[in-house]
């Protein structure tokens, strides 16, 4: 197959136009054209049609792009890396981790790691669990630190349990189911404060209201971070499902509530994710034994 008369379709796929395709990709109009009447000719399939004063895809053009864009995708990181190891020599580990790990765990391997090797830059990335499994999977990073239990990519992802802590429901002081015991059906009809979608704790959620036969809750708010979450529910307004390991400080100091739902009392994964096969620089494998010696991030004190 000519992958670069498929990147000039790609290219007019993206831009809807030969012209436009033409000047980002520096060809001549009459050369993408003919690249393209080769390659359908090639491919015995019509690949774009007219539509008004550019060009649209096919049925079969659309299906064709859509792993053209995957592969495009991989050349694009390939070059990253080629300019990342050029710009970077000493070396440089990126860490994808969700809200709970990035801001309890990653930090102290983080510091630990830094003392160690000063020479090599780390960047952490803080995403939900969907779109740090993106970032692992698309060579953005080099682990990724995820909350739950998800399947999604599981046949390009390796994922090693580090911890394990409970997921409690929790309100403001004054709420009046703070510190009771309650069905799990009743707790359902308060509004709930959560992460957005792709947040592992939010979807285990959902998941229990399926096993429970219960309707979801209404998501009343919806916030990107963590600690948004937790200063919103402390205001007074809802509840909300939050790991122990970020909201037991809050509760051990009186700005929130636990509320005890009978009969449940689930747990959270936390897990080191990496790419089943990859080949890793000898620092970023030397992070990953730390994490695992470590799960719990380094108690105040430790070296």
């Amino acid at each position: 197959m000519n992958l670069h008369a498929l990147k000039i379709c790609y290219t007019v796929a993206l831009t809807g136009s030969v012209t436009k395709a033409a000047e980002k990709l520096k060809i001549s109009q009459p050369a993408i054209t003919a690249q393209i009447k080769k390659f359908e000719k090639e491919l015995d399939v019509p690949l774009f049609e007219p539509k008004g004063r550019g060009v649209a895809l096919t049925s079969i053009g659309q299906k064709i792009m859509n792993p053209a864009k995957r592969l495009f995708a991989l050349e694009g990181q390939i070059e990253a890396m080629a300019e990342e190891y050029r710009t970077h020599r000493g070396g440089k580990l990126r860490i994808a981790g969700t809200y709970l790990a990035t801001s309890c765990l990653i930090p102290r391997w983080a510091a630990q790691f830094k003392c160690n090797h000063p020479e090599i830059e780390v960047q952490i990335t803080t995403a939900n669990t969907q779109d740090a499994l993106e970032q692992l999977i698309h060579y953005a990073a080099d682990i990724a630190i995820c909350g739950g239990e998800s399947e999604s990519h599981s046949g390009e992802v390796e994922r090693e349990e580090l911890y394990r802590d409970e997921v409690w429901f929790v309100v403001a002081p004054g709420h009046k189911y703070a510190n009771r015991h309650i069905s799990f059906r009743l707790m359902m009809t308060e509004p709930f404060i959560m992460r957005e979608e792709g947040s592992a704790i939010r979807e285990r959620l959902f998941a229990l209201c399926k096993t429970y036969m219960a309707s979801p809750p209404e998501i009343a708010l919806q916030f990107s971070g963590l600690n948004e979450t937790i200063h919103a529910v402390a205001s007074g307004y809802g509840a909300s499902f939050i790991s122990s390991l970020a909201a037991s400080p809050y509760v051990n100091r009186g700005e929130l509530a636990r509320v005890h739902v009978d009969g449940l009392l689930p747990v959270n994964s936390i897990a080191l994710c990496t790419r089943k096969h990859g080949t890793y620089e000898p620092y970023v494998k030397e992070f990953i034994s730390m994490a695992r010696r470590n799960p719990h991030g380094f108690g105040k004190g430790s070296p």
